[in-house]
């Protein structure tokens, strides 16, 4: 049973905002991840579906960006 718990925190960890979103691998892993847990537990599984954008498409504005100060 606490392997089963372990893939339920994994899949929880890469369901995780941030992570299922960052790009198609990452979804496909959550994807697969849902999967699997799915069969072990004899449940249908709920996708997510992919975003209309993935993080890792997101531009950033080296503009916007400042480095911070030391501090001393």
């Amino acid at each position: 049973m606490e392997r089963v718990e372990a893939l339920r925190e994994q899949m929880k960890v890469q369901c995780s905002n941030g992570n299922w979103n960052y790009d198609p691998y990452m979804h496909g892993m959550a994807n697969g991840l849902i999967c699997a847990l799915a069969i072990i537990e004899g449940k249908e599984p709920e996708y997510l579906n992919p975003p209309e954008t993935w993080i890792y498409d997101h531009e950033i504005d080296s503009q916007k960006i400042q480095p911070t100060e030391k501090r001393g």
